[in-house]
């Protein structure tokens, strides 16, 4: 099997695109509007796992009005997405390259309005569901920064991956609506913006499920 190619001069690259990522977003806590020039009333949507941006920056180009902040952890992965917004002159989004285990850091108290969770790693090997990314410590950490009424949309192509993440939203008091497990074929497509991996999954007859969680405090 070919090894896959590792991007070059990252670091350079970064830089060239300085103005869409935030090296300390620590400091961004709380002032996310601020610090990214909108306005206090604006809303916030955050995506965990951009991958190579295809999503982010239809998303926001979709919605100008809104702050996009996305979240990837490989630097190899995120250079593609964050170039894509520099290129595009994307004023809406921004990135973070850090792990979502450390989320709490970065966003406070009810500061999100809506999270996308787009066909996160079902880590379906033995004794690592505890790494889902909706698995109930994410979950809390996830609650604390959405506002009442804020919501999580989940999309995934792993049927236990699925199932899964549903029970654990109703153990944490998540509200579930828009449940289906053919998104391509229901009424919630006409306005689904697809992922790169969605795509594949589609042409290859898979069926898309997908979930709207509301956070109820």
């Amino acid at each position: 099997m070919a090894r896959a190619r590792t991007k070059r001069h990252i670091p350079e690259r970064m830089e060239r695109c300085k103005e869409r990522w935030f090296e300390n977003p620590l400091q961004n806590k709380g002032k996310w509007r601020e610090v990214c020039g909108f306005l206090p009333e604006c809303e916030l949507f955050l995506e965990i796992g951009c991958g190579k941006g295809k999503f982010c920056t239809e998303m926001a180009v979709k919605h100008p009005d809104v702050l996009y902040i996305a979240l990837e952890r490989d630097s190899s992965v995120i250079l593609a997405a964050i170039e894509k917004a520099h290129n595009e002159e994307i004023p809406n989004l921004f990135f973070l390259n850090v792990d979502a285990n450390l989320l709490e850091n970065y966003f406070e108290e009810d500061e999100v309005d809506k999270m996308f969770l787009n066909f996160s790693d079902p880590w379906s090997r033995r004794n690592k569901p505890k790494r889902r990314l909706t698995y109930r410590d994410f979950l809390v950490q996830y609650k604390k920064m959405l506002k009442n009424g804020g919501q999580i949309w989940m999309k995934t192509d792993n049927d236990i991956l699925f199932d899964f993440s549903l029970e654990e939203f109703e153990f944490c008091g998540f509200e579930l609506s828009e449940l289906t497990r053919e998104l391509q074929n229901s009424e919630y497509d006409k306005e689904n913006v697809r992922t790169e991996f969605e795509q594949k999954f589609i042409d290859q007859g898979i069926g898309i499920k997908r979930v709207v969680a509301t956070n109820r405090k």
